[in-house]
């Protein structure tokens, strides 16, 4: 009999083969990557496009545009379109990122070809109705409004805009800026980049071949891709800046400190992830023991490695009581001056070594999770041992290399600081 007293045996994970995708390529040149696994019969499409809020030459453009693309076509009303996902027991959404935007359906595979016709509608011919469009901005309006008083929304705003002042990833929104975008605007950013850019598809489920020509041929008819994005400054890491912001009301204050990093381009990318897991990037880490558990200053604290697709930024956040702010800060800068000066001990380097490598299988379990890191390879332009060589660099890393990486990307004195609350 089993006794449930004693844990099972646990084994180090070595090394999980990363599976492959077949690429099909349409004759206007667009690439239909697909994966098939899985045992239920359901799909999830995804059309992506270089359509990210740093391609508009307006803070709010490209999430409006988005947005407003739910809202009719040229054949059906918003109300119209939304019955008839629902008829067919499908899910769609059309959200964009910094650098992209993505139409995304979750259906039955049985249902794919009936879908697609009606997502490739939506795509090419959006109107954009002028009634839709006032109340959407409207209510973007309100929602802007109330973010703006949230302390977190606050400092992460101000954060990004300090790390990237003259650059498009730098831009934030408020109420006066999206009260001056027009609906033509937002047209013309949906005619150059939604219909003027080459995008790239990703299929993952139970996805058959004649799902993928019937992509393909709807690809064919629809999209002609062209050249014209946007052009964008050179990045300039600007130095170091501390902002703090009172609120009068707020009963806690918001903290961001971080600089403008890497992304996943860099050689360096993959250790310098094990490096912030130590500091800040699990539950388990030196920030979360150090603010949370010994001095009870906050319910959580991470630090975080944002990859984009020009630049990246390193960033730590945290919600603290306004008169534990300082001391807050000033450990957070003792606990990365102690990674670049003392060697991280090998049962804590394991630890972190180990829980990677678990995250990492546990982000492999189905398609869908499988297509989100693959989106990643292409649309960054990785190579496709990508992940490969992810998990050997993790591996093989020493206390040493860590060290050696704390003293060339983390230095305490050249970090921004945003204080926005009760301070």
């Amino acid at each position: 009999m089993l006794d449930r007293t004693l844990a099972p045996p646990a084994y180090p994970i070595d090394w999980i083969q990363f599976p492959t995708t077949n690429t099909y390529t349409t004759k206007q040149g667009v690439p239909i990557h697909s994966i098939s696994l899985g045992e239920q019969p359901v799909f999830k499409f995804e059309y992506t496009i270089h359509a990210g809020a740093s391609e508009a030459t307006k803070a709010g453009v490209a999430s409006i545009t988005s947005m407003l693309m739910k809202r009719g076509t040229q054949q059906h009303t918003a109300q119209e379109l939304n019955q008839k996902f629902d008829f067919y027991g499908a899910f769609w959404d059309v959200q964009s990122s910094l650098d992209h935007a993505t139409f995304t359906v979750f259906g039955l595979t049985k249902h794919f070809e009936s879908l697609m016709p009606l997502v490739f509608e939506i795509i090419t011919q959006a109107t954009f109705p002028r009634d839709e469009f006032e109340k959407e901005i409207a209510i973007e309006i309100q929602k802007n409004k109330l973010n703006w008083q949230k302390t977190a929304f606050s400092a992460s705003q101000i954060f990004r805009s300090q790390l990237f002042p003259n650059d498009p990833y730098g831009r934030v929104s408020n109420a006066e800026s999206l009260q001056e975008i027009t609906r033509e605007e937002l047209v013309g950013f949906h005619q150059t980049n939604w219909l003027g850019q080459q995008p790239t598809i990703f299929l993952s489920g139970q996805i058959s071949a004649e799902a993928i020509a019937c992509v393909a041929s709807l690809v064919d008819l629809s999209i002609t891709p062209k050249t014209a994005l946007f052009e964008r400054p050179v990045l300039v890491s600007p130095r170091a800046t501390r902002t703090h912001e009172s609120r009068e009301q707020a009963l806690q204050c918001s903290i961001r400190m971080g600089q403008v990093s890497m992304n996943r381009q860099n050689p360096d990318y993959y250790k310098f992830s094990v490096l912030n897991t130590i500091l800040g990037g699990f539950f388990g880490s030196r920030l979360q023991k150090n603010i949370r558990e010994e001095k009870g200053f906050t319910y959580g604290i991470s630090s975080s490695l944002v990859p984009l697709k020009r630049a990246g930024y390193w960033v730590i956040g945290t919600d603290v009581n306004k008169e534990n702010a300082a001391e807050t800060c000033s450990e957070i800068r003792r606990e990365i001056q102690e990674l670049r000066t003392n060697l991280i001990p090998s049962d804590e380097l394991e630890i972190v070594k180990s829980y990677l490598m678990g995250s990492f299988t546990g982000e492999l379990t189905q398609a869908f999770d499988i297509a989100d890191k693959l989106k990643i390879i292409y649309l960054e332009g990785l190579p496709i041992d990508f992940y490969d060589h992810f998990q050997h660099q993790i591996m093989a890393c020493t206390s040493k290399d860590l060290r050696e990486l704390a003293n060339q990307y983390l230095d305490p004195s050249n970090l921004h600081e945003v204080i926005v609350g009760a301070i």
